[in-house]
């Protein structure tokens, strides 16, 4: 709005959130933002701010709280616990407020990881590979990184990420729920998620390193997969070994990757395969499925968990394409299935 001055005209915006005021009653008159509640009050030469109102009341103020790059978050409890740091869902301490994510790391050698996950995020966010738009929102997107103290007083290396509503189980949650493994209808949709994922990230030239399946989400209403842990992803043009492994997942990595050969496309296929074949209650080293597994997608998948396989293939989207076909010949034409979890919501 326009408040003339001095026989000029200037745009009258509060000072506490920048929204318009509107126009005043008379000139030397006070004004109150409707939207945040911050006052102006006249005064010769301008419309300096009255004095500020009384802080607000904190969020759930018996909640612990994290500071990372000067922004306070209430922290809501711990969503996972990972090889080499913790997962929390945390809430904005501030009137606009807004869901995350805070990984903190529990060894200081192990701060690296949480720098370079970080960054390299933020370089696929920038990629113009085919489908960035929508790969854009799969990813962990990046908020902000910096020390966060613990309870001692310790600085620690710590990222927050936005919150992602739906993905709240994990693969190896998956299987906790199903033992004997889930349908294997559910497993071509879950496989097919994560193939057009990897399509993207691998076109971005980049390998990820690390598909195993506490890094894999499931979104069981929407059928969604998205992908966590891009600490050990690296440039596969690069030729670099992986920075880091799971020891308790080692039974997830192709041998050859294992013993220090650089990761390539074929190494993620081959994780992501091995991933199926466990939700699937079957051998992820040996690639073995039960019975209850059609043949068309039981080959397909033993043949993938070996990227030596004569008919292994280092093409995520050709792979996708394959087991569109497997899943047609074992269930006919593609219907909607439903997918459950407990405590899903």
């Amino acid at each position: 709005m326009l408040a003339r001055t001095r026989m000029n005209y200037e745009l009258l915006k509060c000072p506490g959130c920048g929204a318009n005021f509107p126009p005043p009653a008379y000139l030397w008159g006070s004004l109150t933002c409707a939207y945040c509640g911050a006052t102006a009050v006249a005064a010769t030469g301008g419309w300096p701010l009255a004095p500020p109102p009384p802080p607000e009341t904190p969020y759930a103020p018996h909640l612990p709280r994290a500071t990372v790059a000067g922004v306070r978050y209430a922290v809501l409890g711990r969503l996972g616990r990972g090889d080499s740091s913790d997962v929390f869902l945390v809430r904005r301490d501030s009137r606009l407020s807004e869901l995350g994510v805070l990984k903190v790391v529990r060894a200081q050698e192990d701060a690296p990881l949480i720098a370079r996950e970080f960054e390299l995020l933020r370089e696929l966010m920038d990629s113009k590979a085919q489908g960035a738009e929508h790969f854009h929102r799969l990813l962990p997107q990046p908020v902000a990184q910096g020390p966060v103290k613990d309870p001692e007083g310790t600085p620690r290396a710590a990222a927050v990420y936005r919150w992602r509503s739906g993905f709240q189980h994990t693969f190896s949650e998956v299987l906790e729920a199903s033992p004997a493994g889930v349908d294997p209808r559910a497993a071509v949709w879950m496989w097919k998620r994560v193939l057009e994922l990897l399509t993207f990230v691998h076109a971005s030239g980049y390998v990820h390193g690390a598909v195993l399946p506490p890094h894999l989400l499931v979104h069981p209403r929407d059928h969604g997969v998205v992908l966590v842990g891009w600490g050990c992803a690296v440039r596969f043009a690069s030729r670099q070994p992986l920075p880091a492994w799971s020891q308790r997942h080692r039974a997830f990595y192709p041998p050859e990757v294992w013993d220090g050969a650089p990761p390539t496309p074929a190494t993620d296929l081959a994780m992501s395969a091995r991933s199926l074949v466990a939700v699937l209650g079957g051998d992820p080293e040996t690639g073995n499925v039960p019975t209850a597994v059609p043949p068309p997608l039981a080959d397909l998948l033993k043949q993938q968990v070996n990227p030596g396989h004569r008919k292994a293939l280092d093409d995520a989207w050709t792979l996708k394409e394959q087991l569109d076909a497997a899943a047609k010949e074992a269930f006919g034409p593609p219907r909607y299935t439903p997918f459950t979890l407990p405590g899903w919501r």
